[in-house]
């Protein structure tokens, strides 16, 4: 018997502030993460930077709405999923996204002004109990 693996850690700034939404009873948010990554070539320094959706369901989702920002850096920890459905010309479409469980928020946002202790010094972690059942009841439009 086969054992597959799906696990995904990302450290990165949001890129925007959260985007919730209700899907049915249950509480749900959106948000994008940029994820840098630094490389020499050919003693080179090079910059790269990857962009990475991520979905929260329930409690999770509440905090995320109420504490993230764009800019915050987050630690997310998750699974991959795969979303697929019929485009408006017939086509099958599909997407990846990054279904979180558990989450810690890193810091402040990088900014030029004044910097607040508290909240650079108070790392939060956050994480899921649920199975997450009730993703299975929403569509794809309600969620994206």
């Amino acid at each position: 018997m086969a054992t597959d693996l799906n696990s995904v850690v990302l450290i990165g700034r949001l890129t925007r502030d959260p985007e919730f939404k209700m899907a049915g009873q249950s509480s749900l948010v959106n948000i994008s993460i940029a994820n840098n990554r630094t490389y020499t070539v050919n003693n080179e320094k090079k910059e790269e930077v990857s962009y990475f959706d991520c979905v929260i369901w329930g409690k999770l989702a509440e905090i995320m709405r109420d504490y993230g920002k764009k800019g915050t850096q987050v630690m997310v920890q998750g699974r991959l999923e795969q979303d697929t459905w019929d485009g408006q010309d017939g086509k099958k479409m599909s997407r990846i996204k990054v279904r979180v469980d558990n989450f810690q928020l890193l810091g402040s946002k990088p900014s030029g002004g004044s910097s607040s202790s508290s909240q650079s010094s108070n790392e939060n972690s956050y994480s899921s109990s649920s199975n997450g059942s009730s993703m299975n009841e929403v569509s794809v439009d309600d969620i994206f």
